[in-house]
């Protein structure tokens, strides 16, 4: 079964994580796209088509089998009052919709990777409570919150030092963790959540204001 997690709150969130292992023809056959997306798959280079057949594979499950159009700073969105974010990693691919507006991330633990970056993007006062022990498995998901805020607020504001910040929390998976975006003149309260998929963080933050 290639859907290897789905999380389902009604209309709150619905999130699929396709696990892509199947060969092209074998999702060309279980979509069976129209000739608009036939011709779109066959003019993407070889990894895009396998994303795009993926993405149309968690469209389809999640019941939202629209074109995906993308705004000026490259947000993705639907023909339809369902907001959408989408991520990829190692052959993963995960497709959030929500009546909310949303953002996710799904990326491989790699510890090495994220202590190395660390001063990049983890803030002073985020460093005042983050923890020694587990800490790798912090970062992995202050990271993610911050890539979904990203996603969520369109690609503004892209400096993860100092436009977001990410309370303190603990490890306890779908627990709502706060975080902000911020300028000058405002600060705006987000809820993110996470969730273990094998060796991939899996998060999703939502706008509820």
């Amino acid at each position: 079964m290639p859907i290897i997690d789905y999380i389902n709150k009604s209309n709150h969130v619905k999130i699929i994580t396709w696990e892509v292992t199947e060969t092209n023809e074998e999702l060309l056959d279980l979509l069976q796209l129209n000739d608009y997306r036939i011709e779109k798959y066959k003019n993407l280079r070889p990894k895009q088509a396998r994303e795009y057949l993926g993405l149309r594979a968690c469209l389809k499950e999640l019941g939202v089998d629209y074109d995906v159009n993308y705004d000026e700073k490259g947000k993705p969105y639907l023909p339809t009052d369902a907001q959408i974010s989408i991520t990829h990693s190692y052959g993963k691919v995960s497709v959030g919709v929500s009546d909310f507006a949303i953002g996710i991330d799904i990326e491989l633990s790699r510890p090495h990777k994220i202590s190395n970056i660390k001063n990049k993007f983890v803030r002073l006062d985020e460093q005042e409570w983050l923890p020694k022990i587990d800490e790798n498995e912090y970062l992995h998901i202050i990271w993610g919150i911050k890539e979904g805020l990203y996603k969520l607020n369109g690609g503004n504001l892209w400096n993860f030092l100092h436009h977001y910040r990410v309370e303190q929390f603990d490890l306890v998976e779908n627990q709502s963790i706060i975080c902000w975006i911020s300028d000058h003149d405002k600060s705006q309260r987000y809820i993110a959540h996470y969730k273990m998929i094998e060796d991939h963080y899996l998060i999703w933050v939502l706008d509820y204001e």
